[in-house]
């Protein structure tokens, strides 16, 4: 299978397909304890209490270089990146490691680890030893802090994190840091969980803008989103940001905007509304359509900045594209809907982009006077018949009959693309193939300078 290369606004969003295991392991349990010498944050120490496994082994695998690596079992950690303990077969064992504070902090656009003198920021395998053989474990975080400190995550408590969870999850601890909430419609918040809030409302604010359209579309469906901010005590627009689902964290410096934030923000967020309960049948309908009136909305009043909507179109259009699974029927991904979990993208971003050409072929019948937004916000976000209930109103707006359509891109899933002047005079639509002749469409902003 081919792949048409794309650049990532963020290479950080990560997806990874869980594991699954029959017996579960037992869980990890972390300490986390900030090291202060005169009030200055130099190090974190972090004890890890496990069990090996039933060779007498476990392997663990940590992003940054540690440190006074101590165990009540043997260990060994001659080769970088790894730690490994041995003892007996299901052994307990408690292992003491230091992650020490990078001396420039802003040198690095990775996942960090990030450290200043009041908090550090990073992506949680940065500073955790993980098992390097992953399957689901309860992970547990202990955070033992002074005074005025907060210690904060996004690995879930209390169940089996995978891999995909795992990914690029996020911890921040820090002094001082307070919650920046911004409302995101009548029934979602966005919790910016933030070292500086007035150095980072910039961020903060646009974030809330791009996310709150959605949250709005989504109605009683929209969920909280949080953000773990840290902000360098320097000047310029520096950034680095990275998620696995769910949240996002982000090391800024004081002027940093974080527009360029919007795309992915949008992604994430899009897919944890769509992560609830539903029927993989009408998906194309409730997260696909329902989604292409959000950004249909935001591209209408301007929330949004067109090269930020572009940028939004353009990865959905890519990971569509480059989807194994962008030919699957609509009675396929209902099928395979618990077996494959990437196929449980397919209909937002055939949904989506189906809206799309669906609005073309209204305006163009309708000699502009009609658009495909004002047909779905005519429409019942929850249509128990949606494919007969978007047939009827497009016929009745004076789209024609779209039955053909609906066929042939929802039914039996052909490959869905667009035609070049499908998002209007600002977006161009360009197809994309390589030497194989994989197709991939790509999404820009033309007008802006």
């Amino acid at each position: 299978m081919a792949h048409v290369p794309r650049k990532l606004v963020l290479a950080a969003l990560v997806a990874t397909t869980s594991m699954a295991q029959a017996d579960e392991p037992p869980p990890l349990r972390y300490t986390i304890t900030p090291v202060l010498v005169k009030g200055v944050l130099t190090a974190l120490d972090i004890s890890l209490e496990a069990a090996t496994g039933s060779d007498g082994s476990l392997l663990l695998r940590i992003g940054s270089p540690p440190g006074d690596i101590r165990a009540t079992a043997a260990v060994d950690s001659s080769k970088a990146g790894l730690i490994k303990v041995t003892a007996v077969a299901g052994a307990p064992f408690v292992l003491h490691y230091r992650i020490t504070a990078d001396a420039d902090p802003a040198a690095k656009h990775n996942v960090g680890p990030f450290f200043t003198a009041d908090w550090s920021n990073s992506a949680c395998p940065m500073i955790l030893a993980l098992p390097d053989d992953w399957v689901p474990r309860k992970i547990d975080l202990d955070w033992r802090l002074p005074a005025g400190w907060r210690g904060l995550s996004s690995i879930p408590a209390g169940v089996p994190v995978d891999a995909g969870k795992l990914g690029m999850s996020g911890c921040l601890i820090g002094r001082h840091i307070v919650d920046a909430s911004r409302p995101l419609g009548t029934t979602a918040t966005l919790h910016a969980y933030t070292t500086d809030a007035q150095a980072s409302a910039s961020l903060i604010d646009s974030a809330a803008a791009a996310l709150r359209p959605f949250a709005e579309a989504a109605g009683s469906g929209a969920v909280d989103f949080p953000m773990y901010i840290g902000v360098l005590p320097t000047t310029g627009t520096f950034y680095s940001a990275w998620s696995s689902g769910g949240f996002m964290s982000v090391v800024q410096g004081p002027d940093a905007p974080g527009r360029e934030l919007a795309a992915p923000l949008i992604q994430n967020y899009a897919s944890m509304v769509q992560a609830g309960t539903g029927d993989p049948a009408t998906a194309w309908y409730t997260h696909g359509l329902r989604t292409y009136l959000a950004v249909s909305q935001v591209t209408e009043t301007n929330t949004l900045a067109r090269q930020d909507v572009a940028a939004y179109l353009d990865q959905i259009s890519a990971d569509y594209g480059n989807s194994p699974f962008r030919r699957a029927s609509n009675a396929q991904v209902v099928a395979d809907w618990q077996r494959a979990p990437l196929i449980q993208n397919i209909p937002t971003q055939r949904g989506l982009l189906f809206g799309w050409l669906l609005d073309a072929q209204l305006r163009n019948a309708t000699g502009g006077k009609a658009c495909m937004a004002d047909v779905l916000r005519a429409m019942d976000p929850k249509e128990a018949d949606p494919a007969a209930a978007l047939v009827a109103a497009i016929k009745a707006a004076g789209g024609g009959d779209i039955t053909p359509l609906y066929e042939k891109y929802i039914v039996r899933g052909e490959l869905l693309q667009l035609p070049p002047g499908a998002l209007g005079p600002c977006m161009s639509v360009s197809t994309l193939a390589d030497s194989s002749g994989w197709q991939v469409q790509g999404i820009a902003d033309t007008c802006s300078p």
